[in-house]
């Protein structure tokens, strides 16, 4: 009876020490934005992240991010049950900041001793808003490279390792490589498409900086879609709808698939502006592609070797109970010399944090280096202001409007800078 009795209390002791143990383990919830096999990737992170510490356990939620409707988010923060962590879209931090639904990160930089100098110069920009930093950048995207099928190249008699360097060779370029169908009129093949393959506001952005626009005036908080350096690389863009008409491309690019039946990698759109994260689908669904990379063609009178950084940054949500275990996680994942390596073993991502353990072995050559060489020679990002979630939704509208000839392309971006305008000054002023 009396060795009975010890053994019950032995197991309530062993049980009370184990959730003693357990209770000085701190969760912290990541509210992040990758479905499919992406999450799987990104979980992999995250257990590398627990494996190798002991005081905190990270717990990753999938949860959809639309620049346009962050609702959800912002009613998890009021009702005081939103995540930890979230990952924020570089035109959401200025919307976020100004509403009070992170917090700034100046305090913790400033004790940690973390500058601007440890980043890359569009990555920190992205994230500064009134003078005070937001979030961190968890990664730092070139956007883009352009890339061309060198198969396609020597069928019409391009040298395959000459990529188009001004956009008046793109042109040619294109002319040479477009197939029209001539018993059905339809397009069997073309060059480019110069809003399809990255989207319509992405696309503006690429070629409005590559000939020498500007986007926004930050000191006089002045909206600037009309400028006429972004008319003229919607104007251009629009030529290409004029030349071989919008529905039939519309046409064509509506079969379009994704991944494996990318109309890149199966030969049926020959040049096109790549993101890094798509050269992991390029080895996976198009291993034998033969193809060549380099920068994006240069406007006569434009920015040679254009380009601007995006990516996904990650901010502390106000409601969060637990901030300084918070900034931990937060630091590992993006400014943490081995953190910031694991990412890039899953994830196709260059770290934004300069002094990452990945760039110690960064290849010399092939489409890893060409990003490279774009990251470190790069200048723009996206404007950090509170309506720019609003922006980007007029500015896309605004592509839509001049390639289906609905409005001019002078037209479509005063009337994007405008709305904008109007929807900014309201929120400065304290509306919402």
């Amino acid at each position: 009876m009396k060795r009975l009795l010890f053994l019950i209390i032995a197991a309530v002791m062993i049980c009370g020490c184990g959730a003693v143990e357990e209770s000085n383990i701190t969760e912290i919830t990541i509210w992040h934005p990758w479905g499919g096999a992406d999450k799987e990737r990104f979980d992999k992170i995250v257990a590398e992240y627990n494996r190798t510490h002991d005081d905190i356990r990270v717990k990753a939620l999938f949860t959809p991010n639309d620049t346009s409707n962050s609702q959800k988010f912002f009613t998890s923060v009021a009702a005081d049950k939103g995540p930890d962590l979230i990952f924020v879209d570089t035109p959401q931090v200025g919307a976020w900041a100004y509403q009070g639904a992170i917090i700034p990160l100046d305090d913790y930089l400033k004790r940690d001793g973390l500058t601007k100098e440890d980043f890359f110069a569009p990555c920190w920009n992205g994230n500064l808003y009134h003078g005070r930093i937001w979030g961190l950048a968890y990664c730092a995207d070139p956007n883009f490279a352009f890339v061309w099928n060198k198969k396609i190249f020597r069928e019409v008699g391009l040298d395959p390792e000459r990529p188009p360097r001004t956009m008046k060779e793109l042109d040619e370029y294109n002319d040479k490589i477009t197939k029209i169908d001539p018993k059905t009129g339809k397009i069997v093949r073309i060059g480019i498409i110069p809003w399809a393959q990255c989207g319509n506001v992405n696309s503006l952005y690429s070629w409005g900086w590559a000939f020498g626009g500007s986007f926004y005036d930050a000191e006089k908080d002045k909206i600037t879609a009309d400028d006429p350096k972004l008319v003229k690389a919607l104007e251009w863009m629009c030529s290409y709808c004029d030349k071989y008409d919008v529905k039939r491309i519309s046409a064509f690019s509506n079969g379009f698939g994704s991944r494996d039946q990318n109309p890149f990698y199966i030969g049926i759109v020959a040049m096109e502006c790549l993101h890094l994260a798509w050269l992991q689908d390029i080895a996976e669904y198009a291993p034998n592609l033969d193809y060549g990379i380099s920068y994006l063609p240069m406007p006569e009178g434009g920015e040679a070797k254009s380009s601007w950084i995006g990516g996904w940054n990650m901010g502390i949500p106000k409601s969060c109970k637990k901030k300084d275990e918070a900034w931990k996680v937060m630091k590992w994942f993006c400014a943490d010399r081995e953190g910031t390596r694991v990412s890039t073993k899953y994830q196709t991502i260059f770290p934004s944090y300069k002094k990452s353990a990945y760039f110690d072995n960064v290849p010399k050559d092939g489409p890893i280096a060409v990003f490279y060489d774009i990251l470190l020679n790069c200048k723009h990002e996206r404007p950090v202001q509170p309506a720019q979630e609003f922006y980007v939704s007029e500015l896309g509208k605004a592509v839509d409007y001049a390639i289906y000839g609905t409005k001019t392309p002078e037209q479509a971006l005063r009337d994007a800078k405008e709305a904008t305008q109007k929807e900014l000054d309201l929120r400065l002023a304290g509306g919402k």
